[in-house]
């Protein structure tokens, strides 16, 4: 028998961060606890070569670990993480600290009050090098004009989307750099909500800025071909409720005043 399906699975594939794991697994457990809602981490180990603990658990939350059998980048790392998830809504971020823990209470919040299907990250004010900034603004900018995603920042790993739109999302390299472009072709609802991003504190960044810009011109065409051909149709089940409306209803009563206060006469402008 299987134990019951968490409300929430956060997917964190990594690569040589084995000193950012412990301070991110930490910070997880203290915002996830505070939420008082049903979770697992799935730590995703994209065939590293460094050492690493490997804690089973956190004070509060299962921690389960899956092993690529050979490095094969984050989009693989994710997909197959997603495809081990059991929670009926699904966490991404990175491992490298980068990403702030506490914005996950907004984006969840967001998720169920506004009744969309994804909500993604944008970094305000990002600590990374220029030759990297500047490459994603550039292809922020040619991205969002091709195809019309309306997302300024498809760069950010921190997002929040439900499972039913997790399990569509295609197994190819360069994926994860288009999951709002192709939840928009499937015809699912996103939103954005601006996010902290962090200097990194320990290790190097993998990505090589002017590389992944050219992998991902290719890949853009590859998803403007994929967008026209998604099915839009979503498979509905009469009588199941929706355990996001619950959260959405739950986390609203928590923002309530315990009293109402007294109108104080007509509202408007002058």
């Amino acid at each position: 028998m299987h134990p019951p399906r968490p409300f929430l699975s956060i997917v964190i594939p990594f690569y040589n961060e084995a000193e950012n794991l412990g301070l991110l697994i930490t910070e997880l457990d203290l915002v996830l606890g505070d939420l008082g809602i049903s979770a697992e981490i799935l730590l995703v180990n994209d065939g590293s070569t460094d050492f690493f603990d490997r804690p089973a658990t956190t004070p509060r939350f299962p921690i389960r670990w899956i092993d690529l059998d050979r490095h094969s980048g984050q989009s693989a790392a994710i997909y197959f993480g997603i495809q081990q998830a059991r929670g009926m809504v699904i966490g991404l971020m990175d491992a490298d600290l980068q990403n702030d823990p506490a914005d996950l209470p907004r984006l969840l919040e967001t998720l169920a009050r506004e009744e969309v299907h994804l909500v993604t990250g944008f970094r305000q004010r990002r600590f990374d090098s220029w030759t990297r900034r500047f490459t994603s603004k550039i292809a922020n900018c040619v991205r969002s004009f091709l195809l019309k995603d309306q997302t300024r920042d498809t760069g950010c790993s921190l997002k929040v989307l439900r499972r039913e739109l997790a399990v569509r999302l295609p197994g190819w390299d360069g994926m994860h750099r288009f999951i709002p472009s192709l939840a928009v072709a499937m015809g699912f609802r996103v939103a954005e909500l601006p996010v902290h991003h962090r200097p990194r504190r320990f290790g190097k960044s993998k990505v090589r800025p002017f590389r992944r810009a050219w992998k991902a011109t290719i890949d853009l065409l590859g998803v403007l071909w994929l967008s026209r051909r998604q099915f839009q149709a979503r498979a509905l089940e009469k009588g199941n409720p929706d355990p996001l409306s619950e959260f959405g209803e739950e986390v609203a009563r928590a923002h309530e005043p315990a009293i109402s206060p007294p109108c104080q006469g007509k509202v408007g402008t002058e």
